[in-house]
């Protein structure tokens, strides 16, 4: 094994600290730090979570399971552990009364006269474990790229040194953080009223902590997060260059792993971890493209889930990638299943999802799951989501919003040449038309109640009344206004007489409102910085006349700005007439 490998190994792993991926566990490991009188509570705490880490994540990247149990099982178990924890700091005599019940039962095995003095170890330890346990799952691009040294290296002693250099580095930050929690913990404590409480706020940080875990708040507030900044992930994505062998002659098809050696070449695994099994296909109102599906018919191909719902300006930019897919593979094996799954009401018809179809050029299979039968199946949480399934019908791979196509084709391509589908070579594509997110600096605003955020009228939201609102004079950035009457129903701001207008204080290349008119259209007159909207500046549904006509529910662009407009704009709409639906504002 080349040695840069173990280098960079370590650097990523003492990068840990600055991924996104560890803030769920610091709560835990600052709390089990300070609780307890072991003065080297935090060495023992680490050195568990060291322990676990390394041995789970040598034994899934070589046999992609842990004795049988999934990693869901696992962390389940190990966030158990921390909900007995987190506990028993809230509720110290519970604890006592477990302890002195273990302790009477364990009188009776031979050399329990050392228990006593090893018992706040063993206790440090089996909390660390845990913790390693439920970090396991941010190692997830650690472990492909491990798996693929091992099966080109066939070597599980290489395989052991890799990954414990990479917990080696992980240790370090970790321990500095654990022993600078406790020093901290201890000149507090030298109040000695704050003693019990500080012990209390901190079991009751666990417990919360547990809870977030178990309902997967940490995904939804990781995903929220720009992971670009964070240096750890670049310093893994050049361990898997580094760690990938060195490409072979595009003209050369047996070392590509076609041709004379290409059984040979398929018998090697997708360095893709195993994630679970594919969920069936549930409560589905609807098929498009195709008579209904289920995953047992599936079995065979790889098959990629891609969540979706058609006002939503994620989906829509990445809607062309994967119609790119499906036209590229579709004929070496691969099955793509949109799940259109609605965020707003009027998504619900069946009607808008086949326009919307129609309008995008999606040619592969779609089901309506308006119930969220699916949705719910897979555990989601995002649109755009995307669920790769390999031909066993497992789940390796999955992703979540926007950006790293090329990546996400090469898992395509990895699964095709495990089952032996893939026909030939195929060139992976780069990303096309990536979005620079850092000129972004407007969030999707909801306009209905239920999700309001930075209404900025001076008159409060009646909900479901209806009443005239009014324009302040100045908007701050990302606030938003009404004017006129207005009904605000729980996802949406419905007009009551023409002459309504509505402005937003933005900073994006892009606005886009998304609306419903009627039949006859709902016009409304586009303006920027209090004037009619230049030509250059008009988004694409915005007339020669500088007006929008709003006919179906969909999304609509109406601003786009040159690359090099960087400033704050105040946008306005007003309407020429009532009844148009406002749901949401989104910016690209």
């Amino acid at each position: 094994m080349d040695w840069t490998f173990g280098i960079l190994a370590i650097l990523a792993g003492s990068l840990t600290v600055l991924s996104p991926c560890i803030l769920p566990i610091l709560p835990p490991l600052l709390s089990a730090s300070v609780a307890g009188r072991l003065r080297h509570r935090p060495f023992w705490i680490v050195l568990g979570l060291a322990i676990s880490f390394t041995l789970f994540g040598v034994v899934f990247a070589l046999f992609g399971s842990f004795l049988g149990l999934s990693n869901a099982a696992l962390r389940n178990a190990a966030l158990a552990v921390l909900f007995f924890f987190g506990l028993s700091l809230l509720l110290p005599r519970l604890w006592e009364r477990i302890g002195s019940r273990i302790s009477a039962l364990a009188q009776r095995i031979p050399g329990v006269d050392r228990i006593p003095s090893e018992q706040g170890r063993i206790n440090a330890l089996l909390i660390g474990g845990s913790l390693g346990l439920v970090w396991a799952p941010c190692a997830g691009p650690i472990l492909g790229i491990i798996l693929t040294l091992a099966t080109i290296q066939s070597s599980f002693i290489q395989t052991l040194i890799l990954m414990s250099a990479y917990t080696l580095g992980a240790a370090g930050p970790m321990l500095l953080i654990g022993y600078g929690g406790r020093s901290v913990s201890q000149r507090l404590l030298s109040f000695r009223s704050w003693g019990a409480l500080s012990h209390k706020l901190l079991g009751l940080l666990t417990l919360v902590t547990v809870v977030g875990l178990t309902f997967n708040l940490d995904t939804l507030f990781l995903a929220r997060l720009p992971v670009r900044l964070f240096i750890a992930n670049q310093i893994e994505k050049r361990l898997a260059g580094e760690a990938s062998p060195v490409p072979p002659a595009p003209n050369d098809p047996a070392e590509n792993g076609f041709g004379p050696d290409a059984a040979l070449a398929a018998t090697k695994r997708s360095p893709l971890p195993v994630l679970g099994t594919m969920p069936e296909f549930t409560k589905i109102t609807a098929w498009f493209n195709s008579a209904p599906l289920t995953s047992a018919g599936l079995r065979g191909k790889v098959v990629l889930i891609d969540f979706w719902t058609y006002s939503c300006i994620n989906c829509i930019r990445t809607l062309p990638t994967v119609a790119r897919w499906h036209e590229k593979y579709k004929e070496q094996g691969l099955v793509i299943v949109g799940v259109h799954t609605p965020e707003f009401n009027f998504e619900k018809n069946e009607s808008n999802v086949k326009q919307a179809i129609s309008r995008h050029g999606i040619r592969y299979p779609v089901a309506l799951d308006n119930d969220y039968g699916t949705w719910n199946a897979y555990r989601n949480h995002y649109w755009p989501a995307k669920y790769l399934i390999d031909a066993q019908g497992k789940l390796r791979k999955t992703h979540f919003g926007e950006g790293d196509e090329d990546e996400f084709e090469r898992a395509i391509q990895s699964l095709l040449q495990e089952a032996r589908l893939l026909h030939g070579p195929m060139e992976i594509e780069p990303e096309r038309n990536a979005v620079d997110f850092s000129k972004i600096r407007s969030p999707e605003t909801y306009v209905g109640y239920n999700r309001e955020e930075r209404f900025s009228s001076p008159e409060r939201i009646a909900p479901d009344t209806t009443q005239n609102y009014s324009i302040p004079a100045s908007l701050r950035l990302n606030g938003w206004a009404l004017g006129g009457p207005w009904k605000i129903i729980d996802e949406a701001a419905i007009l009551q007489a023409p002459q309504g207008r509505i402005q937003f204080q933005f900073q994006a290349p892009k606005l886009n409102l998304v609306m419903k008119g009627n039949e006859k259209g709902v016009v409304g007159k586009v303006l920027l910085d209090g004037r009619p909207i230049p030509e250059n500046l008009r988004g694409a549904d915005v007339g020669p006349d500088g007006k929008v006509t709003i006919l179906d529910a969909k999304l609509y662009n109406l601003v786009t700005l040159p690359k090099e407009d960087e400033g704050e704009h105040l946008f306005e709409l007003i309407f020429e007439n009532r009844n148009v639906e406002l749901y949401a504002f989104t910016f690209g």
